[in-house]
């Protein structure tokens, strides 16, 4: 997310998960819990409602295969890995995915992730990522690049738009790779600039 071009000084201020909603997502049979906290300075602390509906999406996709990326969508020996995953609804709500956030987040995530466990059929891994660490992205891609690339929510802050194109180019596989991305427009220059520089990258 926008917050890992940050430099972080000190830890994090100590959240307040009891005063803000918890978020339920149903998917797959199970009810997801999420943990947020909306007074956080974190903007990976709350739980945005693209995350939500990304996971929707991709449930309905799987469960009718004539709908379009039906078969694009489905995880059975698929690598996979999340791009800023904050509370984390988008890639434990997928459950098979690899789950990225900076360390001010992780805490959140690491919450969320104890709580659902028992939904899951596998634990999926946490890593912090900066979008703009190439040593971040190197170790992420071994030993080799990632099938599906997710990513909610992130495409809000026009300076990042770059470190994000980059990351989805260093950690999808160069033959198979697909990235899936949902989001709300919160800048129309964010959103503009992410447009016009992705057929470069992704022709």
């Amino acid at each position: 997310m926008v917050a890992s071009l940050q430099c972080l000084h000190g830890p994090p201020a100590e959240m307040q998960f009891t005063a803000s909603p918890v978020v339920e997502l149903p998917v797959g049979g199970a009810v997801l819990m999420f943990e947020q906290d909306n007074d956080s300075f974190e903007v990976g602390i709350s739980v945005w409602p693209s995350s939500l509906v990304l996971v929707k999406f991709v449930e309905r996709c799987i469960r009718d295969p004539a709908l379009p990326f039906a078969d694009v969508l489905r995880f059975p020996g698929t690598r996979a890995v999340e791009l800023g995953s904050g509370c984390g609804p988008a890639g434990l709500g997928l459950s098979r995915l690899g789950l990225t956030d900076i360390a001010a987040v992780l805490p959140a995530l690491r919450r969320n992730l104890r709580r659902n466990r028992v939904h899951l059929s596998r634990t999926p891994r946490l890593a912090q990522l900066h979008w703009n660490c190439p040593a971040h992205l190197a170790t992420l891609a071994t030993p080799r690049r990632f099938d599906l690339v997710v990513a909610a929510d992130v495409v809000y802050v026009q300076e990042s738009v770059p470190h994000l194109i980059a990351a989805m180019d260093a950690l999808a596989d160069a033959e198979r790779g697909v990235v899936l991305l949902g989001y709300q427009i919160r800048s129309p220059e964010a959103h503009q600039v992410f447009w016009e520089t992705v057929p470069a990258v992704f022709p």
